[in-house]
């Protein structure tokens, strides 16, 4: 019985396919995807972006703002703060989070298949 894939990370510039250079590029079990995801900023001028688009071509979340934390904890994904998704995956297919960034905010996310 395979546990989990961890992957986390943080974004300083636009990324449209964060899944494609980890372990995560195609799904290596079945399982549940867990995304969570949180910009430092969130404001007119700096904040990100984000669609997922899963393997069956259904975009559950197309362009929206990512929720921003404190400015001063850059990269620190807060429970009480980030979006967090989670869509059952098959062996196979390939997830597309697309995290997209305006301004000088940067974007931590975390990627959790069980």
């Amino acid at each position: 019985m395979r546990a989990m894939i961890y992957e986390s990370g943080i974004l300083a510039a636009t990324n449209t396919d964060v899944m494609s250079a980890g372990r995560l590029n195609a799904i290596p079990f079945n399982g549940i995807l867990t995304i969570d995801v949180l910009s430092q900023l969130a404001d007119a001028t700096n904040f990100f972006t984000m669609s997922i688009q899963l393997p069956d071509g259904e975009v559950p979340v197309e362009s929206q703002l990512v929720p921003g934390s404190n400015p001063a904890l850059a990269g620190v994904l807060d429970e009480r703060q980030l979006a967090r998704f989670s869509f059952p995956v098959r062996q196979g297919g390939h997830v597309v989070l697309s995290l997209t960034e305006s301004g000088t905010a940067v974007c931590a996310y975390r990627l959790v298949l069980r």
